[in-house]
């Protein structure tokens, strides 16, 4: 029975049951109810791994712990303080170019979130930053992580709509660029309003230095968005040489990669693959009962029988997207929505599917900063050493900054189109 499913399903989450554990116990409740076989369940479980696209994420995670470790943020961030630091509310303008930074360095917005904020949450407190607007900033200007390439997000949604994943990685260069310098203008525009200071303007020497201190691994994501894009590696082929460039920088090149750190990285990339493939495997069950029930159908002749015009479809699909990244992960939200909402905004309303891909990504990624489940609102609060709760008023600038990057984005299709168009 579909409604018990999902009833459990929800019963669960609301019991603190993690979300990929709470996805495959109500599949499976469905599949024992309805006398299914348990070798279609294990089959469809173990299925959805034999992707060589999915590769590509642990040695995208790999490759960006491993930076991490050989103190990448670092660089960057100083890289950052001297391009921004002089405007208002400078170490909050600094938080967010690091995140722009580092969105090409790792890949996950988890990471830059625990990375930068480790490090400049602290600094902002100590310079009399309110906790909570330091913690707001880190964990709103983290979400880019997944948004600018490359993103072991984007492979996802990539295998899902079935899309070229080089483009995908074009596709989200500018959407990213957008939302970061969105939320440094809203950065800007608060410290004005409550007088956070400025920093010293940095002399053009220091700014010379820092760029070349981290210029290698700034270079990383250029590399491996034109290896994919010219055809010259496959995303997986990319992400195991992004490994060896990582490597070679941090031995080699840095020496601050000792054999310690490369084991911790190891240990990070374990964890993080397994939390994704784990919860990927959930969704795809989950995911498989609601389609074989019909429920895009249902949900398809729901929205249509509304009788609204495309602009107003594509607005009512993104304020479902918007409440559902608040209760639920990344993931399973993609696995959820990608079949149901793209032939809808691809054959009903007529969008071009990396467009409509592009606004899912960057719709849902607002979710990782709004409670009850924003993971980077979790440790940023956790760095911070405040309640979650202390923080909404200053996530709200943020939430609605990006809510008007999405509609922009909806409207101006160049925004997500122009660049991968140029390589078509």
């Amino acid at each position: 029975m579909l409604w018990m499913m999902i009833a459990s399903f929800f019963i669960l989450i609301l019991l603190g049951v993690p979300i990929a554990f709470s996805m495959g116990a109500s599949a499976l409740l469905y599949f024992l109810i309805e006398g299914l076989p348990m070798e279609m369940m294990s089959q469809r479980f173990f299925s959805n791994t034999q992707s060589f696209a999915f590769l590509a994420i642990p040695f995208f995670i790999f490759a960006g712990s491993l930076m991490i470790q050989a103190g990448i943020a670092q660089r960057i961030i100083k890289v950052a303080d001297s391009m921004v630091r002089q405007l208002p509310g400078g170490l909050g303008c600094v938080s967010v170019v690091t995140s722009m930074g580092m969105a090409g360095v790792s890949g996950s917005s988890v990471a830059d979130a625990a990375s930068t904020g480790s490090v400049l949450i602290p600094e902002m407190k100590r310079k009399n930053y309110d906790a909570p607007f330091a913690a707001a900033i880190n964990a709103s200007s983290s979400v880019v992580g997944i948004i600018i390439p490359p993103s072991s997000t984007m492979i996802i949604i990539a295998w899902l709509a079935d899309l070229s994943v080089g483009a995908m990685f074009l596709a989200g260069v500018i959407p990213g660029l957008i939302v970061g310098f969105a939320y440094l203008g809203t950065t800007v525009l608060i410290a004005l309003r409550r007088g956070y200071p400025s920093e010293p303007r940095p002399t053009l020497r220091e700014f010379g230095r820092n760029i070349r201190s981290a210029s290698l691994a700034l270079l990383l994501p250029i590399l491996l968005v034109s290896a994919i894009v010219f055809g010259v590696a496959t995303a997986t082929e990319a992400a195991s040489l992004s490994v060896v460039y990582a490597l070679l920088v941090g031995l080699l090149i840095y020496r601050t990669l000792k054999w310690d750190k490369i084991l911790f990285a190891m240990k990070e990339t374990v964890q993080g693959t397994a939390i994704v493939m784990i919860t990927i495997c959930a969704s795809m069950i989950f995911t498989w009962v609601l389609i074989s029930e019909g429920v895009p159908n249902m949900i398809s002749d729901a929205l249509g029988g509304l009788g609204l015009p495309g602009w107003g479809l594509l607005l009512v699909m993104v304020a479902i997207m918007l409440v559902a990244g608040m209760v639920l992960e990344l993931v399973p939200n993609l696995f959820l929505f990608i079949p149901i909402f793209m032939p809808i905004a691809t054959d009903t309303i007529g969008m071009d599917p990396m467009h409509f891909a592009m606004i899912m990504l960057v719709t849902f990624a607002l979710g990782m900063f709004t409670p009850p489940v924003g993971a980077t609102l979790f440790i940023s609060c956790f760095i911070a050493k405040i309640n979650i709760e202390d923080t909404i008023k200053d996530v709200l600038p943020y939430f609605l900054t990006g809510i008007l990057v999405i509609l922009l984005m909806a409207f101006v299709p160049a925004t997500s189109m122009w660049l991968p168009g140029l390589f078509d």
